[in-house]
């Protein structure tokens, strides 16, 4: 029961969604050793820059990789979506910060 009703205290607003993003690894401002080391429910927080110049800041986990590897290009389609809950996780810099991540379980 506690976490269906976590689940739909964290669903009752609606956002702006991240659903997936797409890195080219070959640019130089992208930080690769840390795009090739992101792992599966692994806390990512984003930037999203809009048309019209506002930002979206959102802390999403990682749900899925897809790798596009040519002699030309490679690139990471991440898959996201919104943990049920803001978490500590341990050794996090995202989700690892005391009197302002919860324990959840």
């Amino acid at each position: 029961m506690n976490i269906a009703q976590i689940f739909v205290a964290t669903r009752q607003e609606t956002t702006i969604r991240i659903d997936a993003m797409t890195v080219d690894l070959l640019d130089t401002a992208v930080p690769t050793g840390i795009m090739l080391g992101l792992d599966y429910f692994q806390p990512l927080k984003i930037t999203n820059t809009q048309p019209d110049g506002s930002t979206i800041v959102k802390t999403l986990q990682c749900q899925g990789l897809d790798w596009s590897i040519t002699p030309n290009q490679m690139q990471v389609t991440v898959t996201t979506l919104e943990p049920i809950t803001d978490g500590f996780t341990l050794n996090s810099n995202v989700q690892g910060i005391i009197d302002t991540s919860v324990l959840a379980y």
